[in-house]
Order: C-alpha cells, then structure tokens, then sequence
C-alpha cells in the first residue's frame, strides 16, 4: 500500500520527480495530494507494527521485536508531523519550523530503531544457534549496511532517489523478516519458544 500510494501520489503532482523530490513532500502541508501521502506513510509503519508482532510470536525475540515496535511509532510521527511545502511537493523547500524539525527527528528515530532490529537478528544469527535462520541474520547484516549507505546518499544529489532505494532496502528485509517469522510460528510445536533464546 505504501508504494502503491508514493506512485499514484506522484504522478497527481505536476512538475513533482521522483527523482529529485522526497516522498514525505507528498504528505506535506501544502500537498495537493496530502490524504494519499499520509496514508502511505502510515501504511509503512502499520507494516512494521505488524512485523514486530510476528517477530515476537515467532521467535520470542524482544529487542527486535520492540524496535520495530517502535519504528512504528517513529513512522508514525513522520506521518503526524508533516514537513511544509508552502509551493508544493515539486522542488518543496521546507520553512524550518518546529514541525519540521520534529518530521526530520521522526526520520531518524525511525532508522535508528530499524537498524537495531537489523543489527539484533544479525547478532544473534551470527554467534550461535537462534530461533530464526542464519541466512536471515546475514541478509539482516547486509540490510543493515545498505540502509545506511542509502540514506547517506539523500543528502546529494537526487535525493529522491536515493530515499526511494533505502526504502525499498528497509521494507524487502521487513517482508522477509515478517514472513520468515510467521512460518516459523506455523511450524513451532507447542510450547516450543520456552526454550528459544530471548534477545
């Protein structure tokens, strides 16, 4: 839903590139197609709601589970404190007031929280036996570094892009956390998380 909003949003925005522009622009206040954009900015963080549940059934693991737990709430608060594009979406140069310093802070709490929920099934795949899957803790290593190799990139030029990839980074781990998790919880017999490890 996340994407399929930022796309349809997008092409309702003259002169808006996907290129060069940020998504949350499309949510901003100013937006011509603000509805679409915040619900795809709160659709992104429903799904991280929804992966930290299946983390904490599946494999019992608490700090990956509350990170993204509150990856959620951070993304929710992107989606609340709206950047403002006075002009608009396309080429949106933001007034600096405190809802946007609070937008921005939002950005950043959420990558920090996903990153640890990266960093912790990595770890713990890494080290020894644990309830997900080794090739899951190195696929969470290299999500890890792609993520903040991409996000450094939106500070040049065609930052737009460069988001649109770290996105796609961050949410193709999420699924597959999330559906990784939620077929171990299927196949686990009763009882059988006591003995998981928990992280």
């Amino acid at each position: 839903l996340f994407w399929v909003g930022v796309f349809s949003a997008g092409g309702m925005v003259d002169g808006y590139s996907a290129r060069e522009d940020f998504i949350s622009s499309l949510a901003s206040r100013g937006s011509p197609v603000a509805g679409i954009g915040i619900c795809a900015l709160l659709a992104s963080a429903v799904a991280h709601l929804a992966a930290g549940r299946a983390v904490q059934v599946g494999w019992h693991s608490r700090l990956s589970a509350w990170s993204l737990f509150a990856a959620f709430l951070a993304g929710t608060a992107v989606a609340a404190f709206r950047q403002s594009c006075p002009g608009g979406p396309a080429g949106c140069t933001p007034v600096g007031d405190w809802v946007d310093a609070v937008h921005w802070a939002g950005v950043g709490a959420y990558e920090v929280f996903a990153l640890v929920a990266m960093v912790t099934l990595a770890v713990g795949a890494i080290r020894g036996p644990s309830p997900w899957p080794r090739w899951l803790g190195l696929v969470s290593l290299a999500a890890a570094v792609g993520s903040l190799v991409l996000l450094a990139q939106t500070n040049g030029n065609q930052p737009g892009l460069w988001q649109r990839l770290w996105l796609a980074d961050n949410h193709t781990w999420l699924l597959l956390v999330a559906a990784t998790a939620t077929v171990h919880a299927g196949r686990a017999p009763f009882g059988g998380h006591r003995a998981a490890r928990r992280s």
